[in-house]
């Protein structure tokens, strides 16, 4: 009889991951903080509309140098740059403030679920951002390649070794003491957890350890051209992109004429920004296909392999934009490069029209297909 009661338990948790996919949760817990509400700090983002055409396409007095979006003055692209880690796990649906991010990386963690990287730099979020969990191995990728500032909350050890060794600046809510975590009522843990980017941006200049690290990040590196007006090269004609990491993990994107946008979809349902309801959308989504290994001796609590991307290298991947795919090549020859990206058919560099990027980090091993 205990055998077969521990066998029950082990079906029961084995399908809830397979109904769920993998939590990875952080190394530490750190100490509960009073619930807060998820209250606006700033002015929420405007209702998703039809991009206008480009020949209407007022002139405005600074744009984004990340994606060409207009924003409020040219001194806010001096700021840092901060990548922030946020879940993706089915429990911690809809996030926060994805619909504010200048660019989004999703890459895969343990199990081939995926996890968002969002880039926060031009444009204000609302309330709270989130859920925000641990950082990934990749995450010293984007900030060599974009040079940025990692925001998360804990990592494994084999990624703090990694990040220590490559000189990464790392804002771990864990660790240090950073006031601008906080956990809300009406989520379980460790789907509950929130910063505050606007308290983060304020305490620029007036937090010497927070300045620190702001010093090790460098130079912004805005990874592609943009051109408000461009007009990409003819592609395959695509209304849905489809992106399959394991046997139960889909997620992809669907163009909207109406808007100009692709909007989210996971396992074909509709995404929302938990902010104003709003689709989470993008102009243009960008896949990187590359060469992605199982780490031994470096699992999560639940004894799960992590995932390490080769992003240093080349290879291929799709631009889908304007209702288009088009097939591109990338190539980062060093660690220190940043990504060039070029047009497979012409060689020429990739230019983006203005709007959200959403850049897939996708193992050759996964499923992409056009419909």
């Amino acid at each position: 009889m205990l055998a077969l009661g521990a066998a029950l338990v082990v079906l029961l948790g084995f399908g809830a991951y397979f109904l769920f996919g993998r939590s990875s949760a952080p190394t530490a817990v750190a100490t509960p903080t009073p619930s807060p509400t998820m209250s606006a700090t700033a002015t929420p983002s405007a209702s998703l509309s039809p991009t206008p055409s480009a020949s209407s396409t007022p002139e405005v007095a600074a744009r984004c140098p990340l994606n060409g979006m207009p924003m409020a003055s040219e001194a806010t692209a001096e700021r840092t740059a901060l990548l922030v880690q946020i879940e993706n796990h089915p429990l911690a649906r809809p996030a926060r403030n994805l619909n504010s991010a200048d660019i989004v990386f999703e890459a895969p963690v343990e199990g081939d679920t995926t996890r968002f990287s969002a880039v926060f730099l031009c444009q204000p979020t609302v309330g709270l951002t989130g859920p925000v969990r641990s950082a990934r191995y990749y995450n010293i990728d984007l900030w060599q390649d974009l040079h940025v500032l990692p925001v998360g909350f804990g990592a494994s050890g084999g990624a703090l070794t990694r990040f220590a060794a490559a000189g990464m600046p790392y804002v771990n809510g864990i660790t240090g003491g950073w006031p601008w975590y906080s956990r809300v009522s009406g989520r379980a843990a460790p789907h509950n957890l929130y910063a505050d980017i606007e308290r983060v941006r304020s305490s620029f200049g007036s937090m010497p350890r927070l300045d620190t690290l702001a010093e090790r990040v460098g130079e912004l590196r805005p990874p592609f051209a943009i051109d408000p007006v461009v007009e990409p090269p003819a592609g395959r004609t695509v209304a849905e992109v489809t992106i399959q990491t394991n046997s139960y993990w889909r997620f992809g994107w669907r163009w909207d004429a109406s808007v100009s946008a692709w909007l989210r979809q996971d396992a074909g349902k509709a995404v929302v920004d938990a902010v104003n309801d709003q689709p989470v959308s993008a102009t243009s989504v960008i896949v990187q296909r590359v060469t992605q290994e199982e780490v031994l001796g470096d699992p999560d609590p639940g004894g799960n392999s992590r995932r390490l991307q080769h992003m240093v290298g080349s290879g291929r991947g799709t631009l889908y934009v304007d209702g288009q795919a088009v097939d591109v090549r990338w190539s980062r020859p060093k660690a220190s490069d940043g990504t060039s990206w070029t047009y497979a058919g012409s060689g020429d560099p990739v230019v983006l029209p203005a709007g959200r990027i959403w850049w897939e980090i996708v193992p050759v091993t996964a499923s992409v297909s056009e419909d």
